[in-house]
C-alpha cells in the first residue's frame, strides 16, 4: 500500500511516499514552514496532486486528539488547526502527533523494540515528548501526555547562545565552537547539556523508564556516553538507558505509515 505521509514541524515540512512497513518509497521532499496556514496547505495540497497515494498519513506539531488538533500548535501558524486535511485527498487521512508517530517508529522498528516502558524525545525547534507505558502509546484523557515546555530545545540553545555572547546563533555552529573550546559557546551548550539531564531525571523518576530515545536534529549534539553516565550516578537505583533514535530523522514520516490502519 501506498502512503502519503507528512512531518509537520515548525522548521519544516517533509513528505515521502512510505509503505505499511515503513520503508520510504521516494525521495523525502523537505520545505522550509511557511508563515501562513494558506501557504501550508498549498504545499500539502502540491505534493498530493504529484504522488500517487492510497492513503495519506501526517505526524504534526501539536496535541492531537480522536484525530483532531486541539488548538494552534505553538510553533505553525495561525489557522494551520483549521486545515480540513481529510478535504485535501478521497483518500483515508490519518493525523497523530509529531512525537508519537516518531516513538511508534521507534517502537516497532528501532531502539524501543522489546521496550515495554520507554521516552523518547525529539530534539527539534521545540522539544516533543512520546511515551511508551506497557507496550501503549500513553496519550492521558485529551491526549496532552508528554506536552511539557522543556527547556532543552533549540529555541533555548540559540537563547544560551545570546546570553552568554556567542557570536553564532545556530544551534550546531554554537555546539562545534564549544568543541573547538571556544568559552563563551561552551557555556551555553553546557547550560543546555544540564538542562537535558535534569529534564531526564526528573521523567525518570516520575515514570521509571527503562530507556530514553533522542531524536531529531539536536539529537546529533548529545554527548550520550556522559548523559548516560551522569544519568546512572544520579538515579543509581533506576537508572535508564539512554541512545539515539534508530530511525534518525525521517521517525515522523517512518511512524505516520507504520500508524496507518
Amino acid at each position: 500500500m501506498k502512503i502519503l505521509t507528512f512531518d509537520v514541524g515548525g522548521t519544516k515540512i517533509s513528505s515521502a511516499v512510505c509503505d505499511e512497513s515503513g520503508n520510504i518509497l521516494t525521495t523525502v521532499r523537505k520545505f522550509p514552514t511557511p508563515k501562513t496556514a494558506f501557504e501550508v496547505k498549498a504545499i500539502l495540497q502540491q505534493e498530493i496532486a504529484a504522488n500517487y497515494h492510497e492513503g495519506m498519513a501526517i505526524a504534526t506539531a501539536g496535541i492531537v486528539f480522536n484525530g483532531h488538533i486541539m488548538g494552534k500548535p505553538n510553533n505553525l501558524p495561525q489557522g494551520y488547526q483549521d486545515i480540513s486535511f481529510s478535504e485535501l485527498t478521497a483518500t483515508p487521512v490519518l493525523i497523530e502527533n509529531d512525537a508519537n508517530a516518531a516513538l511508534w517508529a521507534e517502537f516497532k522498528i528501532g531502539n524501543l523494540r522489546s521496550v515495554q516502558n520507554g521516552i523518547m524525545l525529539t530534539l527539534g525547534t521545540d522539544v516533543g515528548c512520546g511515551i511508551i507505558g506497557n507496550g501503549q502509546i500513553i496519550k492521558g484523557k485529551s491526549g496532552a501526555a508528554g506536552e511539557v515546555r522543556f527547556p532543552f530545545s533549540g529555541r533555548d540553545l540559540k537563547r544560551l547562545g545570546a546570553k552568554y555572547n556567542v557570536a553564532q546563533s545556530d544551534c550546531f555552529l554554537i555546539y562545534q565552537m564549544a568543541k573547538h573550546g571556544d568559552e563563551q559557546a561552551r557555556l551555553a551548550y553546557y547550560e543546555w547539556e544540564e538542562n537535558l539531564i535534569s529534564g531526564l531525571k526528573l521523567l525518570n523518576g516520575l515514570l521509571d523508564t527503562e530507556i530514553f530515545v533522542l531524536s531529531g536534529s539536536l539529537a546529533q549534539i548529545v554527548d550520550y556516553a556522559k548523559v548516560s553516565t551522569t544519568l546512572d550516578l544520579l538515579q543509581p537505583h533506576n537508572p535508564a538507558n539512554v541512545k539515539p533514535a534508530m530511525c534518525g530523522t525521517e521517525a515522523g514520516l517512518i511512524g505516520a505509515a507504520l500508524l496507518y490502519k
